[in-house]
């Protein structure tokens, strides 16, 4: 019963068999009672003080929650987001003049509460406002400082870009670039010295973007630039226009200089292989061609990976060589007599108007020499590679097919150039028709058939004579491979 004493304490009264009709009245609660009636006062109030809490957690984590929301769905640059959650306050007055999202879930939270929680939770709005408005204020500001931080780097970028891309010696567009960043920086939320310090770093960018560039067009220079040391007393020194480094940290300095240096290597390696592979290559492509689809080294080449006198020599050698591939070019489709004809004439000192090719003695002789020799080694491989229709015919060829149409065009186009020691057939396809009948010895059927289409079907006794001494030719160099 001890559990429903509380109920009554206030109904409790002296015993009525003590108490006389015209007795005073009662007087306080025996000390026991009054004793348990502030524990169940004390207790209550402990209760509500925690129900109080919970709601009030509750309550915390749906003003957390619609924070959240709301930031989510603010705009980039955080306007309105304070208003959105928190509204807005007079305050002089304090009353409020806006009402945000946080009034319409306190009140509703309110409402659902229960009726003795209620003015326990009524009397936590004030502070709750403040926290949250300093709270979402921040956000806001926050919101709004990496909103223009974003901006800025969205603007740099395109203004680096634009450097990049441009003449590093177009002071003009250089400056222009820079002080765009500088005048949107100028116009930035920021305290002083976060102000200087971003101004500082996009000095030393856009001259590290110019300088970048200048290096990838021409790093000696570069070097250069960077290494010099400041002139005294020059009045242009410290403009970012003409000294990069003035905007320079002497780290920024170190590592574009670094960066040009390597770049200059690298230049140097290229340039040493383009002069190797053109060397070996460029003169037989034009000879063969008339042109070489590699990189033709120039002069400055030559001179910055042998210095000037080594590389003015080997420049003179290569362009020679060039000369003479670009003479035994013009002189592919010359007959043997035409050649050994302009030949005599340049030993004598006469000249003729109609020449296909300069007559510089030495270029001559040397690209008559290619010509000729390469007649003499190949003719069937030459007139290939010179004659277009010659190519296409030994195209065709397929199998053992084809083999007597290609060889009265490779033919046809060796005695037209002169060439007394005709070879039907190209070497490589003369040591392949060896190989073939070597290698099908077991299947007689096919090397009848090889047989028959090499020789069989050649009806020109001189023609087969030909084809026969080149294939014993071709056949006892192979062995002796």
């Amino acid at each position: 019963m001890v559990h429903i004493i509380p109920l009554f304490t206030d109904q409790r009264r002296p015993y009525p068999g003590n108490a006389t009709p015209d007795a005073a009245p009662a007087g306080p609660l025996d000390p026991y009672w009054q004793e348990v009636a502030e524990h169940y006062a004390r207790r209550m109030a402990q209760q509500q003080a925690f129900d109080t809490e919970i709601a009030a957690r509750r309550l915390h984590g749906e003003i957390a929650s619609a924070e959240a929301d709301t930031v989510a769905n603010a705009p980039a640059d955080g306007k309105g987001l304070h208003h959105a959650m928190y509204g807005e306050v007079d305050p002089y007055t304090g009353r409020v003049v806006l009402k945000g999202q946080f009034d319409t879930l306190f009140d509703n939270f309110l409402k659902q509460a229960p009726p003795e929680l209620r003015a326990g939770l009524a009397s936590r709005k004030p502070a709750l406002r403040e926290t949250g408005s300093v709270r979402m204020a921040m956000q806001q500001l926050q919101r709004r400082a990496r909103y223009e931080q974003d901006q800025l780097s969205a603007a740099q970028a395109e203004e680096l870009d634009t450097i990049a891309k441009s003449d590093p010696d177009d002071h003009a567009a250089f400056d222009a670039a820079r002080h765009a960043g500088l005048d949107l920086i100028a116009k930035m939320n920021l305290d002083l010295q976060i102000r200087l310090q971003t101004e500082a770093a996009w000095r030393e960018r856009v001259v590290t973007a110019r300088i970048e560039a200048l290096i990838a067009r021409d790093p000696g220079r570069a070097t250069e630039m960077l290494s010099a040391a400041p002139v005294a007393g020059d009045r242009q020194a410290g403009d970012p226009v003409v000294d990069p480094r003035a905007d320079l940290s002497p780290d920024g300095i170190r590592r574009l200089l670094r960066q040009a240096r390597a770049a200059t290597m690298n230049r140097l390696i290229e340039a040493r292989a383009n002069i190797d592979l053109a060397s070996q290559n460029a003169p037989d492509a034009i000879a063969n061609t008339g042109g070489y689809s590699g990189t033709m080294p120039n002069a400055a080449d030559f001179t910055a990976v042998y210095g000037v006198e080594e590389g003015g020599e080997r420049y003179q050698e290569f362009g020679r060589k060039i000369d003479a591939g670009r003479q035994a070019f013009g002189m592919r489709t010359m007959p043997n007599l035409a050649i050994q004809a302009l030949l005599s004439n340049t030993a004598s000192g006469a000249t003729n108007s109609q020449q296909e090719v300069q007559t510089n003695p030495d270029l001559l002789v040397e690209a008559a020499k290619r010509n000729l020799g390469a007649r003499t080694a190949d003719p069937g491989a030459y007139v290939r590679q010179v004659f277009s229709a010659v190519d296409a015919a030994w195209k065709n060829v397929s199998n053992t097919k084809g083999y007597q149409n290609a060889m009265l065009w490779s033919v046809s186009a060796q005695r037209q150039l002169g060439i007394e020691d005709v070879q039907p057939l190209p070497n490589s396809i003369a040591e392949d028709a060896i190989m073939s009948l070597i290698g099908n010895k077991s299947q007689r059927e096919a090397t009848r058939a090889l047989s028959r289409s090499l020789l069989g079907d050649t009806v020109d006794p001189n023609l087969r004579m030909s084809l026969i001494k080149q294939l014993i030719y071709v056949s006892v160099m192979m062995s002796l491979q």
